[in-house]
């Protein structure tokens, strides 16, 4: 008592320092715990981008199986279409219902297959469970009608749907308007089961770690769900995924079932990383590493919208892969690229540059069916993987591709033209690995160029 009379700043002092090792004890704890979670916080943005990677992988492979069960569909519908535009005046009901239950017992998930002169249904395959079908006006159904309208305005095969059936029930209806010199003839449409397609396409995936809701898109309002839970495509948590199917789009949403994680393991991780914060330099480093090549996996070309490299090289190995296991089936890839690219880029500037790569990318999907993969190679390269093909359909979408592609391209009140070098490759018959197919289409595109580069200079 005594001392702090004589040094009354003494006490004063003391708890003064006391209270500032105390702040900075605890000063240097909190910038610790920051630090530690930091990089717990960095690391579990990380671990979302890898699992957004992944869910778009899973949509990927969801598309995929929608659109190989689609094809195994619709493709029906095309024999038939050939056989009423050539027998339109001489139909015989016999043989049509021959071919109706021909196509009918090959096929799997569909309920029935329907014709229609002009709009009102004349044949019904099976009729059984689909009398009320027959004779159907579409043009007096309000609900129906605007997407037969549609089918006929854009003069081709339109998938509606899931639509309330006049005979009962719920269907997918693929609508293919028949056209005989150039004027509308009548309607094929092809019903097909909703749960017997669902389940094919998705019952093998079902019971993964993800959920997953599937939806149709039909102009400018919102998706509507006809598979899973929809309140995936308003979580911000899932990964969206479109999909062409013919004249119109389905949505993919996609979210990972998370399993809880346990206070104790929270916990746990947590004072592990206070033990290791004072390696939060090297662990910041390697995490900067991570998300750097993390962005380096970005799937599609931000440009264009295609497939960049890295997935046209995973879809390229898996479609050999599955061609492999089909002799008899045939897989095309075309490399193509752009002639007098560079004198746009030059004379016009990048804008119209990256205006023709859009136009370009946009007309090469546009000529291919919805499952085989466009992709950007690089700068004016363009890759496109065709499946399920034979050599002379390979041919005719050169010729397409080509005529395609030469079409001038209106920027800015310009009329801009390039035209195309390319190099066609086939599996197996020209190669057997995805590697040398890819090397003999670049090698071929490049002997096109030259060569035509030589004829100019001659």
């Amino acid at each position: 008592m005594r001392l702090m009379l004589e040094n009354p700043k003494g006490p004063a002092l003391w708890l003064h320092s006391l209270l500032a090792t105390r702040i900075a004890g605890a000063a240097m704890f909190f910038v610790l715990v920051f630090a530690v979670e930091a990089l717990l916080g960095s690391h579990s943005a990380e671990m979302e981008a890898a699992r957004k990677i992944e869910a778009l992988s899973f949509a990927g492979n969801l598309r995929a199986l929608a659109e190989r069960e689609l094809n195994a569909v619709l493709f029906l519908s095309n024999g038939l279409a050939g056989y009423l535009t050539v027998s339109h005046n001489r139909l015989d009901a016999a043989e049509i219902r021959q071919i109706q239950a021909e196509l009918y017992r090959s096929s799997r998930n569909v309920r029935n297959f329907a014709i229609a002169e002009g709009n009102v249904i004349r044949y019904v395959y099976p009729l059984a469970g689909n009398e009320k079908a027959l004779g159907f006006d579409y043009s007096r159904n309000e609900a129906q009608w605007p997407g037969v309208k549609r089918a006929i305005d854009d003069r081709r095969g339109t998938l509606l749907g899931p639509v309330r059936l006049v005979q009962g029930g719920m269907g997918l209806i693929y609508r293919y308007p028949v056209f005989v010199k150039d004027k509308y003839w009548g309607m094929l449409s092809t019903v097909i089961d909703v749960d017997g397609f669902l389940r094919s396409a998705f019952d093998a995936v079902a019971n993964q770690r993800y959920e997953f809701a599937v939806a149709a898109r039909e102009g400018k309002g919102p998706p509507e769900v006809f598979w899973g839970n929809p309140a995936l495509l308003r979580s911000p948590e899932s990964t969206i995924l479109d999909a062409d199917i013919p004249n119109g789009k389905w949505v993919f949403a996609v979210r990972q079932k998370e399993a809880p994680l346990g206070k104790l393991r929270e916990l746990s991780w947590r004072l592990f990383g206070w033990l290791i914060a004072v390696l939060g330099g090297l662990a910041m480093y390697l995490l900067l590493k991570s998300r750097v090549e993390l962005a380096q996996m970005a799937l599609f070309d931000t440009l264009t919208g295609l497939p960049n490299r890295r997935l046209l090289e995973d879809r390229l190995h898996q479609a050999v892969s599955r061609h492999a296991r089909r002799p008899t089936s045939r897989c095309g890839l075309l490399f193509i690229d752009l002639d007098k690219f560079k004198a746009i880029n030059d004379n016009f500037g990048h804008k119209a540059g990256d205006a023709v790569l859009q136009t370009v990318a946009h007309r090469i999907r546009e000529e291919v069916r919805a499952g085989d993969t466009v992709a950007r190679w690089g700068g004016d390269e363009l890759v496109v993987v065709v499946e399920e093909t034979d050599t002379d359909k390979i041919a005719q979408l050169v010729v397409r591709l080509r005529q395609s592609i030469t079409e001038p391209i209106e920027f800015e009140g310009l009329a801009l033209e390039v035209g195309a070098s390319v190099g066609v490759a086939v599996f197996p018959d020209d190669a057997t690995s995805a590697m040398k197919l890819l090397k003999v289409a670049d090698q071929r595109m490049y002997d096109e160029k030259q060569d035509e580069e030589t004829a100019q200079d001659s």
